[in-house]
């Protein structure tokens, strides 16, 4: 079967992708940026692999062959699902795969945030100094005795609040549903925005989730 990566990779997925050969999946490497190639592909594919450029109906219109969608991740929202029912191609998505990774990559953007390391990063290659200005200092803090708001309590959030808990945060969370087995504090909306130092949208992209914020 013929099937497309929609994503640039490195020589060692490269190598792992080719090797799929073996069992009769043959991969085709094609960059979210090179359009033209991505339609002349979707010509004779069985399956898309997808990862975040979004598969529109005019791209299934350009797929006669396609029978699967596969998302390389959680997220469907950037998929025509109504494009692809019509047409009986099915669509699967990978749930709990990445959520250590955006866990971590979360607590990252949350220090960084903080500790400014961006604009102090900028400031080191420009000038050679290590230094924070008196202008930074009283907004440059820690997550310890912060208090995190986490907006939906799924995959990551699970693996996320007890990284925060243990660095001594305070760790709130707004959901449809309540944890009980969770020992953080379920909040209305309206609570979570006006005791939260630090926010953090879990949110799949919906009708109803767009704009929460």
């Amino acid at each position: 079967m013929k099937v497309i990566f929609h994503y640039d990779c490195g020589p060692w997925l490269d190598t792992q992708l080719k090797s799929l050969a073996a069992e009769g999946l043959y991969v085709e490497v094609c960059s979210e940026d090179d359009e033209t190639r991505f339609h002349y592909l979707l010509k004779t594919c069985d399956i898309l692999w997808h990862v975040l450029r979004p598969v529109t109906a005019d791209h299934i219109d350009s797929a006669p062959q396609l029978k699967l969608i596969q998302k390389i991740g959680v997220g469907v929202n950037t998929i025509d699902i109504k494009a692809a029912t019509a047409r009986s191609i099915a669509v699967c998505n990978m749930p709990g795969t990445n959520s250590q990774a955006v866990a971590e990559m979360t607590l990252g953007l949350m220090l960084s945030v903080l500790r400014k390391l961006n604009a102090i990063d900028r400031q080191l290659r420009e000038t050679g100094r290590w230094r924070s200005p008196a202008v930074w200092q009283d907004d440059l803090g820690e997550i310890k005795g912060r208090t995190i708001g986490l907006v939906g309590f799924g995959a990551v959030p699970i693996i996320l609040a007890p990284i925060l808990s243990a660095m001594g945060a305070r760790v709130l969370y707004c959901s449809r549903s309540s944890k009980p087995d969770q020992p953080y504090r379920q909040v209305s909306k309206a609570e979570l925005l006006a005791d939260s130092d630090v926010i953090s949208l879990h949110l799949p992209e919906t009708a109803q989730t767009r704009h929460w914020l």
